[in-house]
């Protein structure tokens, strides 16, 4: 036995003694509790609060998003991930999960959870391709505010590639297109279905350079004069959406952070009254590069909070 191993194994014990306290302690804190005080947090607790959209539209909402994205491996996720699956890849805190007692966290984002799938897949076939989706019942811990739709728990819906590395960006391209083609069919289809619709689309690629304008003519013809120092990777991402959707506004605007690897594309709409509504968050991240240890893996991921489009567009 190596010290590595040695120290292992004084560990475990310690860490089995410290959660078996932990679960005594919460036996004695259930056992505490009555029947009032389990009433009180149902009525004054938003973790436990029932969701304000209906089953049953979020059923049709459900079964809406599969429609769209026939193309995507589609996964029912546990309820929890392994500790760490949101910390550990991303610059968050650990403070905005729900953390339990044994080495699991409750699911925050589905996204970093289908990394794992994607990158557990390509280490089982390098070279493959994984295109994955799934609709979780998504909760975190950070105050939820006044913006209006937002809850502690809401639905996501999630949408993943993962791949190797093409020239001209090609991979996060066709990935960002394809993400978009989805949530543009499930929006005209919600509509269609008397579920929420929206109007005026519009797309903002945000990159690491350049600062905020739209998208013209002369963008999208790749006249590099016009381009600047701006991102080469957000200019092919902007020239091809336009070329795809005429009918789509697509803005240009600095991206902040380093939650995102270098992209990040927003996509949304206009309610009745004017006011653009951004629902779907699209990123490359580099969490599949790092569990499979290969930089050239690539990785990208997004969401739409779909209990918005009844409650914001409804």
């Amino acid at each position: 036995m190596n010290a590595d191993d040695r120290h292992a194994a004084s560990v475990r014990p310690a860490v089995h003694d410290r959660r078996g306290r932990l679960l005594a302690e919460v036996r004695d804190s259930a056992a505490r509790r009555r029947p009032a005080r389990l009433l009180a947090q149902w009525t004054d607790d938003p973790l436990v609060a029932v969701s304000p959209v209906g089953l049953r539209t979020s059923v049709a909402l459900d079964a809406i998003a599969l429609d769209a994205a026939s193309g995507y491996d589609a996964l029912l996720l546990s309820p929890v991930a392994p500790l760490g699956s949101t910390s550990v890849l991303a610059p968050t805190s650990q403070d905005r999960v729900l953390s339990t007692i044994r080495p699991v966290e409750v699911v925050s984002d589905p996204t970093n959870v289908l990394a794992l799938e994607a990158a557990s897949r390509m280490r089982r076939a390098p070279g493959a391709e994984a295109r994955l989706c799934t609709l979780h019942q998504t909760l975190r811990m950070q105050p939820v505010g006044r913006a209006a739709g937002h809850t502690a728990h809401f639905r996501l819906f999630a949408l993943a590639d993962a791949g190797r590395a093409r020239p001209d960006d090609g991979f996060e391209v066709d990935a960002v297109l394809a993400h978009l083609d989805v949530y543009r069919t499930l929006l005209e289809a919600a509509a269609s279905a008397g579920l929420g619709a929206g109007s005026a689309p519009r797309a903002i690629v945000r990159t690491s350079s350049g600062g905020r304008h739209t998208v013209g003519d002369r963008d999208a013809l790749g006249d590099r004069e016009s381009l600047g120092d701006r991102d080469v990777l957000g200019d092919r991402v902007a020239a091809a959406i336009v070329a795809r959707w005429p009918d789509v506004e697509v803005v240009r605007e600095p991206l902040a952070g380093t939650y995102y690897d270098g992209l990040r594309v927003g996509f949304g709409v206009c309610t009745d009254d004017g006011t653009f509504v951004e629902l779907v968050d699209i990123g490359r991240f580099g969490w599949v590069g790092e569990l499979t240890a290969d930089r050239r893996n690539r990785f990208v991921a997004s969401a739409i909070g779909i209990q918005l489009i009844p409650l914001l567009l409804g």
